[in-house]
């Protein structure tokens, strides 16, 4: 799907939480575009290509999402049970274990699986973005993130989780990172 398709696909699934995400809707949808393309990037080879398969299409769009429409910082549970409830009004339950998976695991700090495993291409993926091509880039170039950055602009997304994190840390000193997995 090229990037003009997909960018409408993902915002016409975001679209029913416009109020939710509010000013942040822009960085959201593209941190979700910056994930699918970097998904491209990090499983070379892979037909068809992540962002072209409807269990990547669907962790993209839900794995954050519940920092919005649940108002907190532990958004696992509430992004799956989004993902979960769109999966099956959509036709597309089967395919509901898979995503629930790859949501659950996306901030896993050890592999999730094989390079090859839906499930570990999303976790790279998402990691570059939220690292900002700093730390692991699992084979995606500094030059290559910031062309992709310059595609779907950062639009105060890394900010907003700077400010989420802060305020975590500040009313549960002891559990400020919960969506953080061995």
């Amino acid at each position: 799907m090229d990037s003009t398709a997909l960018r409408a696909e993902v915002g016409r699934r975001l679209a029913p939480w416009t109020t939710e995400l509010g000013s942040d809707r822009v960085a959201y949808t593209n941190h979700v575009l910056r994930v699918l393309s970097l998904c491209d990037l990090v499983a070379p080879g892979s037909e068809p290509a992540p962002s072209d398969r409807p269990e990547f299409l669907a962790a993209a769009v839900f794995h954050d999402l519940g920092i919005w429409t649940a108002g907190t910082f532990d958004y696992l549970a509430p992004s799956e049970e989004l993902a979960d409830h769109w999966l099956e009004g959509n036709g597309q339950g089967e395919s509901s274990p898979l995503v629930v998976r790859m949501i659950d695991q996306h901030h896993k700090l050890r592999s999730a699986g094989s390079a090859d495993d839906p499930v570990e291409i999303f976790r790279r993926a998402d990691a570059v973005d939220v690292e900002m091509g700093v730390l692991g880039r699992f084979g995606v170039s500094r030059s290559v993130y910031r062309t992709l950055t310059e595609e779907f602009p950062d639009a105060g997304f890394h900010r907003r989780l700077l400010h989420l994190g802060a305020e975590r840390l500040r009313t549960h000193p002891l559990s400020p990172l919960p969506i953080l997995k061995w």
